[in-house]
């Protein structure tokens, strides 16, 4: 149903955050230890500090021959030189010698240089006589060497408390000699859906004329996981005051954050805003948000626990839950920097427009079309339409003070996919 709000009302999303925030004394999660290789996307606790040099040796950049740099001065093709080859340094076998005026050793990539040597030629730059070589050009002190703490030195702090754990991350971490790594345990997000016309989808036998399948549940499990949050589904409840408070107060006791979908707007049978002004001690910090969809979402401070009251249709949830529930999880995680979204510069295929005062977030379909890409409104985007943002690539944000945006106009859209259809296979390489 059309929301209610006045737009007198409405809180910009930006302000609306901050203000909720400001409320809380909220603390990071607890910290637990765990093998590296199973920290993929978690958020580091500690700082990880290096105990020894990455490459621990000096070591050869490339096959060729470790010889003295001075040794090659004035070599070329015309004038070659010859050296004497006295071994052989491999990975995992290095020379045990020494290397004097005249000699080379022969060197594999990632092999110790031997003492004595300062520089490694290029096997290319070379020709092989038996226990001899002939060099043809000269190089400098220290070239084609990788030196001894060049990656990372002892004692430096290679990787900082506050990130979300990459591959590479963990590939360093591994390299410094690390088995297990302290992290930021999931916060646990406890969510329910309310509404006598709901179904739970593994009852699809109770779908009668008047009910609909419950989805929201199933986007909102996975949007928590991606955000690095732990889901808890507390299931589908009747429009029930006592039921619903009853969950609440269950929900706050085991989850850091409480979350209800659907019944927050300002209608008869939306019991929300009813339950939680009598959860004890309660304070809805905010109640209407000026986005479009989303604005019937509910913020609340209840004894220092985070709870959301997110809108029931699919596209109001997902937009409010991006625009609230990301953010608080990534505060309880201590993540440090900026949330950058992924977006992509874009053209408006004809006039999009919007209501001032209201931060609009458009479906569009992408499309390359003569070196350039369109946005394209997806032509049904009601907050109902849940299949809108499957067949969407992106949101076009506009912003509060435009009244939509002009055809040609270039435009920010957010994507929600990593691979986009209107662009061809073979773009990809």
């Amino acid at each position: 149903m059309p929301s209610k709000f006045s737009m007198r009302r409405l809180t910009y999303a930006s302000k609306a955050l901050r203000e909720f925030l400001s409320t809380f004394k909220l603390e990071p999660t607890k910290t637990e230890k765990i093998q590296v290789s199973n920290a993929l996307k978690r958020v580091l606790a500690e700082d990880i500090i290096a105990s020894r040099d990455i490459p621990p040796f000096d070591r050869a950049a490339l096959d060729g021959y470790a010889i003295r740099a001075e040794d090659s001065f004035g070599a070329s093709e015309y004038n070659p030189i010859r050296l004497r080859v006295i071994g052989e340094s491999i990975i995992g076998k290095s020379f045990d010698g020494y290397v004097n005026h005249g000699e080379a050793v022969k060197i594999h990539t990632g092999a110790p240089i031997p003492q004595g040597a300062n520089s490694v030629i290029m096997v290319e730059f070379t020709r092989s006589f038996g226990n001899e070589i002939e060099i043809y050009r000269s190089v400098a002190p220290n070239s084609n060497i990788s030196r001894k703490g060049e990656d990372v030195k002892a004692g430096e702090t290679v990787i900082k408390k506050g990130i979300r754990l990459e591959s590479f991350d963990l590939a360093l971490i591994k390299g410094l000699g690390y088995t297990e790594v302290k992290v930021r345990t999931p916060p646990k997000v406890a969510f329910f859906a309310c509404g006598d016309e709901l179904v739970d989808p593994h009852n699809i036998g109770e779908l009668k004329p008047g009910k609909i399948l419950e989805t929201n549940r199933e986007m909102l499990k996975h949007l928590v996981t991606e955000w690095g949050g732990e889901p808890i589904d507390l299931g589908i409840l009747k429009d029930d005051e006592e039921e619903i408070k009853s969950k609440f107060e269950y929900a706050i006791k085991i989850a850091d954050i409480a979350i209800s979908i659907g019944g927050t707007s300002i209608g008869e049978h939306d019991l929300i805003p009813k339950v939680v002004t009598k959860l004890g001690s309660p304070r809805i910090v905010i109640h209407g948000v000026a986005v479009q969809p989303g604005k019937p979402v509910l913020l609340a401070n209840i004894r220092n626990k985070v709870l959301i009251g997110l809108p029931g249709y699919p596209v109001s949830t997902y937009v409010a839950a991006n625009l609230f529930l990301r953010p608080i999880i990534f505060r309880l995680l201590d993540l440090q920097g900026i949330f950058i979204p992924r977006t992509i510069k874009a053209i408006a295929s004809s006039r999009i427009p919007s209501k001032p005062g209201l931060r609009s977030f458009i479906r569009v379909k992408l499309k390359k079309k003569n070196n350039q890409i369109f946005a394209y409104p997806i032509s049904i985007w009601g907050a109902g339409i849940l299949s809108s943002l499957s067949r969407a690539d992106g949101f076009l944000v506009i912003s509060e003070d435009k009244e939509g945006v002009e055809k040609g106009e270039e435009v920010d859209v957010i994507l929600l996919r990593d691979f986009l259809t209107g662009v061809s296979y073979e773009e990809n390489f």
